[in-house]
């Protein structure tokens, strides 16, 4: 069988090639590489991802090399390439520098305690890693080059995090630029650059949230144990689209975005008023990946991401056309909802039975908290809660 090596070509200099890596290319009877890496030689072929794995399916006597950026085991090519080829060579990879390690070091910035995300090609969900994380390394490309992942943390209201960018490392025409992410989205950066994000003020998600944390006002709020038992029910992933229908004061919305801390929540609220304080609560508790969607249910969701899971926490009598319309948007959708009238609870259970819902699970919640009156602690009875789950996949089968 002949052999396939992979090698991590580094940022792009030679010079930061191993000695092994080094060797084996010297030795190599023919050799390919990506665009990306561009010719360095008359003997290297230089191709598009599509073509390069076509001329692999080219088998020669002796040992094929393909040149890779940055390190081949970290979002790297290299992964397709075996998974075609493995059994038509003998595949072994040999890594290089990674464009974040040779980052690290040019701003001496560890990154072993960092999250580090590809944003090459693919929507890495930068807000969500930014809100819960206090260092971040991103490499860019594609749609979300440094300047508009600059744009998108502004706009989620993170402008003042510190960034820097690497933009053409290991190249005579390095730069490295630092500033906030509102100043440099008005700069144009190449396109794979490397991104260092800081957020000091990011948010751990692991900690529940008590009642008296959020500003309520005068607007209604899902009670903090009603709170924490409908979202254990509803089994938020982290990486989930959710969406809060009926968000109130957005304690259930915030929350949600910190279980789904490489996900995005939707909080839909007809209320401008709620509107408004779910905006303060969200700013006080760093849920940034948590966007506001003031209209009234169904409608507000029609535009909206295609979501993992739901909360109802409110219909205003929309019950129905609000879970067609939320199965329409994903068949396979899991609901809870919460209701605390016998009209209210009949209305999510025959829409959960319509529209073919199995495994409905319906509590009931009786909750008494202590209170001091006088030399003497009682235990006062809050109203009773209705908590109903739905779903339409059977994931025990799964």
């Amino acid at each position: 069988m002949e052999k396939l090596y992979i090698v991590g070509f580094g940022p792009g200099d030679e010079k930061l090639l191993t000695v092994e890596s080094s060797h084996i290319i010297k030795s190599a009877d023919r050799i390919l590489s990506t665009k990306r890496i561009g010719k360095k030689s008359e003997d290297i072929q230089s191709y598009k991802l599509p073509e390069l794995m076509k001329e692999l399916e080219k088998k020669i006597a002796g040992n094929t090399v393909v040149l890779v950026s940055g390190d081949c085991n970290f979002f790297s090519i290299s992964k397709n390439i075996v998974k075609k080829f493995s059994s038509k060579y003998d595949i072994e990879l040999i890594n290089g520098i990674s464009s974040i390690q040779y980052f690290s070091a040019k701003i001496l910035i560890p990154y072993d305690d960092a999250k580090i995300v590809s944003m090459h090609g693919r929507d890495g969900q930068i807000v969500p890693k930014v809100s819960y994380n206090k260092k971040v390394f991103a490499l860019t490309g594609g749609d979300y080059r440094a300047h508009d992942i600059c744009r998108i943390l502004w706009e989620c209201g993170l402008g003042e995090v510190e960034v820097i960018v690497g933009e053409n490392l290991s190249y005579d025409d390095e730069k490295i630029i630092k500033g906030t992410a509102c100043l440099l989205k008005e700069q144009f950066f190449d396109d794979l650059s490397v991104m260092y994000i800081e957020n000091p003020l990011a948010i751990n998600p692991h900690f529940l949230i008590k009642d008296e944390e959020f500003i309520r006002k005068d607007v209604p709020m899902t009670k903090e144990e009603v709170r924490w038992l409908s979202l254990q029910k509803l089994g938020i992933l982290p990486s989930d689209i959710v969406y809060d229908i009926g968000a109130g004061t957005g304690s259930v919305s915030i929350e949600m975005a910190r279980k789904a801390f490489d996900g995005f929540v939707y909080a839909i609220e007809v209320k401008d008023k709620a509107c408004d304080l779910i905006e303060e609560n969200r700013i006080k508790h760093g849920a940034y990946n948590l966007k506001i969607i003031n209209a009234k249910a169904p409608d507000g969701i029609l535009e909206l991401p295609t979501p993992q899971r739901a909360f109802i926490g409110g219909s205003l009598g929309n019950m129905d056309d609000i879970v067609k319309n939320l199965i329409e948007k994903n068949p396979d959708i899991k609901i809870v909802a919460n209701a605390i009238t016998l009209q209210s609870l009949n209305q999510i259970l025959d829409s959960f039975n319509k529209y073919g819902f199995i495994n409905i699970d319906t509590i009931c919640v009786n909750i008494a908290k202590a209170q001091k009156v006088g030399n003497y602690d009682m235990m006062m009875a809050q109203n009773p809660v209705y908590i109903i789950t739905g779903e339409r996949l059977n994931r025990e089968k799964v």
